[in-house]
C-alpha cells in the first residue's frame, strides 16, 4: 500500500482526508510543515505528499522549497491543497515542483483521481507532468 504524508492544520479536513483515503492508501498526518520535515528526516519516505498551502511554522511554499533543495526528498511528488485561487500562488507552487494544485473545497473523487494520475506520471517519467 502506498504511503501518503498529509500536512494539514485544519482538524476537520484531516478527519475527512483520512476517511477519503482509508483503505486505499496508508496516511500519516502532520499539523504543519516543520513537523513534516522533521518526520521526513527520521522515517521511511512517503510515496506522495499532500500539503496545505497556509500553515503555521512552515507553509506549503516553504515546504516545496525545502523538498526541491533536498536530494532525498526531491523525487517525492507533492499535491498542494489551498483555499486560495490566486493564480500567482498556483504558478509559484507548480514552478517549485508541485505536481498539482487543488482548490478547497474539493470533490473527494477529484482528489483520488489526482493522486492516481500523479502516481501514473511518476511511474512514466517521460509523460508530460502538467
Amino acid at each position: 500500500m502506498k504511503k501518503l504524508l498529509i500536512i494539514e492544520d485544519d482538524e476537520p479536513l484531516c478527519w475527512l482526508l483520512e476517511r477519503i483515503l482509508n483503505g486505499k492508501y496508508e496516511s500519516i498526518i502532520m499539523q504543519n510543515g516543520l513537523d513534516a520535515l522533521s518526520w521526513l528526516s527520521a522515517n521511511p519516505l512517503p510515496d506522495l505528499i499532500i500539503s496545505d498551502l497556509n500553515m503555521p511554522s512552515l507553509d506549503g511554499i516553504e515546504l516545496l522549497e525545502n523538498v526541491q533543495t533536498s536530494g532525498i526528498l526531491r523525487n517525492i511528488p507533492v499535491i498542494i491543497l489551498s483555499g486560495s485561487e490566486d493564480p500567482e500562488k498556483r504558478k509559484k507552487c507548480l514552478d517549485l515542483g508541485a505536481s498539482s494544485y487543488l482548490i478547497k473545497p474539493f470533490e473527494p473523487q477529484l482528489l483520488l483521481k489526482e493522486i492516481e494520475d500523479t502516481f501514473k506520471r511518476v511511474e512514466k517519467p517521460l509523460a508530460i507532468n502538467r
